[in-house]
């Protein structure tokens, strides 16, 4: 079957429009910090991110109806967060988020090591996948500092030092890479540890992803069509 080239940029299972989702949303989330819309610009990013994973990621069927309406749920306590000022609820959001991307990253990693898939689109889910390991942690670890005021010490007078998701995602993506600029530290046992499991995590899904996938291009056939 012929695809036409938007259809094929489009298709589910493909992960183009997820990796270009969480990319706007990091580069968008950055620019917009500290102006007046930052905060709403935000959370519509991320809205597009959870829309564009529920049409790359789910199947036909009841299962994308029950995707959709998990990342509906969380889309919508993210906006109750932004508008209205109730306790516990900028906590409950961030856990659902954490919880809805671990959920994401395991939909999407099966997904990328099918067999029969095309090299090409097993790279753009792996660094997808990549990226949206980094989202989770960075949620954990703002569940963890609302939970726990002060679980991370954050240097003064730069902007890591607002609240806000970009200082956590900052935090996430270094120690997910294990850069270890050491300028933002954890301060508490709980910290330090979920810091360094990150960090592992990191190197093993680096790991054993370049495995899976030398493994995959040597005994299947990787650029036939996938089946999704």
């Amino acid at each position: 079957m012929i695809e036409a080239p938007g259809g094929a940029f489009l298709a589910r299972g493909r992960f183009r429009l997820l990796l270009a989702s969480l990319l706007l949303f990091f580069v968008g989330s950055a620019a917009t910090l500290g102006t007046r819309h930052g905060p709403a610009i935000t959370v519509a990013l991320q809205g597009f991110v959870i829309g564009a994973a529920v049409w790359d990621l789910s199947e036909r069927g009841r299962g994308r109806w029950v995707a959709a309406g998990l990342a509906a749920g969380m889309f919508l306590l993210s906006i109750l967060d932004l508008s209205v000022r109730i306790r516990h609820l900028p906590v409950l959001a961030s856990a659902s988020v954490a919880l809805l991307a671990g959920l994401v990253v395991w939909r999407a990693y099966t997904s990328v090591m099918r067999p029969n898939r095309r090299a090409g689109d097993r790279i753009v889910g792996a660094i997808g996948v990549y990226l949206l390991i980094g989202v989770a942690w960075a949620r954990v670890y703002e569940t963890l500092d609302a939970v726990a005021p002060g679980a991370f010490r954050f240097p003064p007078d730069t902007a890591w030092a607002a609240p806000g998701l970009l200082r956590y995602a900052y935090l996430s993506f270094v120690t997910l890479a294990t850069v270890g600029y050491g300028d933002v530290t954890p301060t508490t046992p709980l910290a330090g540890t979920l810091a360094w499991l990150e960090a592992v995590t990191g190197q093993l899904y680096l790991a054993i992803t370049v495995a899976q996938l030398v493994a995959l291009s040597l005994t299947g056939r990787p650029d036939s069509p996938s089946r999704d």
